[in-house]
């Protein structure tokens, strides 16, 4: 029930979206556009949507080829056209990785392998269509305006950033299977297939902005075809993004913009990208009959030879992509802002969808649903959606719509849910060595990030060069100082459960020359979290560190050892940052002054505690919670009433900073009943089961730190936490895999 509320939801938000844009150019004025396409405009956008089909066939058959998976081109077509179709009415990446596995499974290929295919796809696209999007971009507007969001939003810093957090979690454990995965993955012959798979990439994209121009044609030729091209460029590259069902919303919105740069009325612009539409889902609509054909039964060997001769199974691989992008990318994320509130999006948002889908897919044609170490989870997940559902309902009653309930709540727990498959598919397909290169990825991202956050600050700070834009919190690329802190806690804990293995704390860690017991070096990764736990200033997540700390170094969940070494480690560090660079700086400079001012105060690398205000602020939002459950004890007010009233006495909407008093507020009495019995539950279970896992460790760990800091702050759909919750939880699911005639 959850899923098809997400589905239906994103429908409707794209609905909204295309609405707004029929009421901003008028329904008399777009009818009247509409009436000037003539016959043969429209033939030509359907025409290019049809060439567009074949070639996204192409692709995937090619794909397929690569991972040397004998599938004929006619079932590759099948196999696409039935992707389109279940986009026509899911999010895209589901309905493809839906459509697509309904098709491919004929062939024994598994759903976790077509949700990576779905994603290689993606990342293609999105690089071939964002540069295409950028030199539109650059065409259409100033190129000054172009450099200055680039730095606005840090992109390349990002991109950098990405980079060497995925090498240092290479360079921190890379097992035996990577070390073979990455031999052929850099070889020629690989990247030549990835630049043909790009190539094709690149072909299907510009047919879809020829379609654009041929619409746009038929309305203004007059303004030029290289304006007409950069702008279908851009909406091109918007449409293409996993946030709406078929593009539809967020199509017409581009491109109101993009256009109207170019001097086409908003009408007009309206008119083509409806068009454009349209067409798109009549050539899939035309097509779906033949891909509804009848699919002849086949076969592959599933340990076949793969990436120049070695021999690595593709659910491995698929699994090992997933999961790896996740634990990287969710350190980066951003909000959005909507009049009733920020929505928090995340990179790692579409790989934590496409995971579900995996899941979701394998169980529909299996029967079968994930276990987990405690029973009952799959009802548990459940009923929080129903509570979610309930409230959301609620709410509607009493404020109307909002796009924060729905999108940012609603919606948003089958985000997390995605997050919690993740864990499943690292249990199933990498093992207990794939769930601690989870944890050493987690790790290894969040030490790097500390690292160049911190450096970047005292770069720019002192005034040697102007990196970009520097917030006075220490928060790296979380948005959101409090929401980092959290991030950092949850990697520590993970740590620190998973390390107490023997095996974790024995070897050597070669740094250049020098040599360090792995131990010792788990203790300095542990020491650069902990140092940017204090970076933060976040005293939510300070003391809850220190809280969980004693008490699980006093209780012999930790090693006592390493966390007295990653205290003097951390104590380094931020002394290192705080004092030592500064200082080091005045010393070089003699005069203390450089080339772009004088040089600043050392303290600056330290974000500085929250003021009076700021206190004031969440001691507000805690008792207008509670004077809002007060209003309605038993059922609560409903998801988003809080956010909604809260611009009457504050300067923008608010969140409660408290998730027991959101969950009051929001759910009522018999709500916070439901969920502390979950919670309860969970603990009892854990306790009887033991704390000889150390899944079971790091998940009583990460209870203390969720109820501790969530008592001040909203911390129920960090991503992070859902993350962790999943790789301590799952079981897995090989046995059932092998039933259904996949080797994992």
């Amino acid at each position: 029930m959850s899923k098809i509320i997400k589905f239906y939801s994103i429908f409707i938000l794209s609905l909204l979206m295309l609405f707004l844009g029929i009421q901003i150019s008028g329904l008399e004025q777009l009818m009247l556009e509409f009436s000037r396409f003539t016959l043969l405009t429209i033939v030509a956008v359907f025409f290019c949507f049809s060439i567009n089909l074949f070639i996204v066939a192409l692709r995937l058959y090619k794909i397929l080829q690569f991972f040397a998976i004998p599938i004929p081109y006619s079932v590759s077509m099948k196999a696409s056209i039935q992707g389109h179709f279940a986009s026509l009415f899911f999010t895209s990446l589901f309905g493809q990785v839906a459509g697509r596995q309904s098709v491919l499974r004929h062939h024994g290929t598994p759903a976790i392998f077509v949700a990576s295919l779905t994603a290689i796809e993606r990342i293609v696209l999105f690089l071939v269509s964002g540069i295409l999007g950028l030199l539109g971009a650059a065409w259409i507007f100033d190129n000054k305006e172009i450099g200055n969001f680039l730095v606005r939003v840090s992109l390349f810093e990002i991109a950098l950033v990405i980079v060497l957090s995925f090498l240092a979690s290479l360079w921190f454990g890379r097992s035996h299977f990577e070390s073979r995965l990455f031999a052929g993955l850099l070889s020629v012959r690989m990247m030549n297939k990835f630049l043909r798979v790009a190539a094709i990439s690149f072909f299907a994209q510009m047919f879809v902005l020829l379609a654009f121009v041929a619409g746009a044609y038929g309305l203004n030729a007059e303004i030029g075809f290289w304006n007409l091209l950069a702008a279908a460029a851009v909406t091109s590259f918007a449409a293409s993004l996993p946030i709406s069902v078929n593009g539809w919303g967020v199509r017409e919105i581009t491109a109101m913009f993009a256009f109207g740069q170019i001097g086409m009325p908003a009408s007009s612009a309206l008119a083509v990208s409806i068009l454009v539409g349209l067409c798109s889902t009549a050539v899939v609509l035309a097509a779906w009959p033949y891909a509804f054909s009848e699919v002849k039964n086949g076969s592959f060997n599933k340990e076949q030879i793969y990436l120049e001769g070695n021999k690595i199974t593709i659910e491995k691989i698929a699994s090992w992509g997933i999961v790896t992008a996740a634990s990287v990318l969710v350190f980066f994320q951003f909000y959005i802002p909507l009049r009733e509130g920020n929505i928090n999006l995340n990179l790692a948002d579409p790989f934590a969808i496409l995971a579900l889908s995996a899941v979701v897919v394998h169980g529909v044609f299996t029967r079968q649903v994930p276990e987990w170490k405690i029973e009952y989870c799959n009802i548990i997940i459940f009923v929080i959606g129903v509570l979610l559902f309930v409230a959301f309902i609620n709410g509607f009653k009493t404020i109307g719509f909002t796009q924060w309930a729905l999108v940012g709540r609603l919606m948003g727990w089958l985000v997390l849910l995605g997050y919690l498959s993740i864990g499943v598919i690292a249990v199933s397909y990498l093992g207990r060595q794939g769930i601690w290169r989870v944890v050493e990825t987690l790790v290894a991202t969040a030490v790097v990030v500390i690292l160049f956050h911190a450096l970047m600050r005292w770069i720019t700070i002192s005034g040697w060069y102007e990196i970009g834009s520097i917030n006075l919190n220490f928060e790296a690329y979380s948005a959101n100082r409090n929401a980092f802190a959290f991030q950092l806690l949850t990697c520590s804990v993970l740590l620190l459960a998973f390390a107490s293995r023997k095996k974790a704390l024995h070897g050597i860690v070669a740094l250049g020359r020098l040599q360090l017991p792995r131990d010792h070096f788990l203790a300095a990764a542990h020491g650069v979290i902990l140092a940017g736990l204090v970076f933060t200033a976040s005293r939510a997540g300070i003391v809850t560190g220190l809280i969980v700390f004693v008490l699980a170094g006093i209780g012999g969940f930790v090693d006592r050892r390493l966390l007295f070494r990653s205290a003097i480690y951390a104590a380094t560090v931020w002394g290192f940052f705080v004092f030592a660079l500064p200082l080091a700086t005045h010393v070089v400079t003699s005069s203390g002054v450089t080339e772009r001012g004088p040089v600043q105060s050392a303290g600056q690398t330290q974000s500085p505690f929250s003021d009076a205000a700021s206190n004031q602020e969440r001691w507000e939002t805690l008792r207008r919670g509670i004077e809002l459950w007060r209003e309605s004890p038993l059922f609560g007010q409903g998801l988003g009433v809080f956010i909604e009233k809260s611009s009457e006495w504050s300067r923008e909407p608010i969140v409660i900073h408290s998730t027991p008093v959101w969950i009051l507020a929001e759910f009522g009495f018999l709500g916070a009943i439901i969920f502390f019995g979950i919670f309860c539950w969970l603990v009892f279970r854990s306790i009887k089961i033991g704390f000889v896992d150390p899944g079971i460790r790091a998940m009583i760990m990460l209870f203390g730190v969720f109820l501790i800091f969530g008592l001040v702050h909203e911390i129920f759909y960090q991503r992070i936490f859902w993350l962790a919750l999943g790789i301590c939880l799952a079981l897995p699911i090989q046995s059932r895999l092998r039933n259904y005639g996949v080797n994992s």
